[in-house]
């Protein structure tokens, strides 16, 4: 399993090369996606690689629950598409690095309250930054605050490798895992003002914020990939 490098020197981890899943969701009919979809096929990372096209989510949810999108931003029109569009329990967003040809998957992100879509080991949006720290087993590093009180994790769930603590975090890639995962957090009901890391890159332990464990909440999760994975 290669090392992940930090995040902060290149946002383009990736992830690896093999091919895209084409199984019907656990339990789920494969004439009916509309009526109901299994929840053991909203798991991310899942079966997904860097690989899957629009065939293959329309093949898993069905075609009329994957919807095409485009945003014109001037000039520029980008295509995402967007799975269940009108049930937020479902919704989810999957991005290419190709978006014209939809091909070479970005990430599939979610990010409504009371979704349905879970993440590795259970990582759902509403979970605070205590909960996830509690999941990954060991300290993992964040990037934040940004203008909008918001931090992330990406690619530093074992930041600490070393020979007196060689275990990888839950949260980190595992052998069956194609695409990479990673969390967004925001301030939730509970911050109070405070000082806050501002642009800064800092442990889930670190002792000069205390408060930030029940804090921050899951805003949204992703599982994502780049160009350049050095996985085959």
């Amino acid at each position: 399993m290669p090392r992940l490098i930090p995040l902060f020197a290149n946002l383009a981890l990736c992830a690896c090369q093999s091919a895209p899943t084409h199984d019907p969701p656990v339990g789920a009919s494969t004439s009916s996606h509309a009526a109901s979809i299994d929840t053991q096929a909203l798991r991310l990372p899942g079966t997904w690689s860097e690989l899957a096209t629009r065939a293959d989510f329309e093949a898993r949810f069905g075609a009329a629950n994957v919807r095409l999108v485009e945003a014109r931003d001037g000039d520029a029109v980008s295509r995402s598409l967007v799975l269940f569009a009108d049930d937020p329990r479902r919704r989810a967003t999957v991005r290419f690095h190709d978006d014209r040809a939809l091909a070479l998957l970005a990430a599939i992100e979610v990010r409504d309250a009371d979704s349905l879509w879970r993440g590795k080991h259970g990582v759902r949006v509403g979970m605070t930054l205590a909960e996830v720290r509690r999941i990954n087993g060991k300290p993992f590093h964040l990037s934040g605050f940004d203008a909008e009180k918001r931090a992330r994790a990406r690619d530093q769930w074992s930041p600490a490798l070393d020979d007196a603590d060689d275990r990888l975090g839950a949260l980190d890639v595992d052998g069956d895992d194609r695409l990479y995962f990673g969390v967004d957090f925001a301030l939730g009901p509970a911050a109070a003002d405070g000082d806050w890391p501002r642009d800064e890159y800092f442990s889930s332990d670190d002792p000069r914020w205390p408060a930030l464990g029940d804090a921050l909440v899951v805003s949204a999760f992703t599982a994502w990939s780049s160009l350049d994975d050095e996985w085959q």
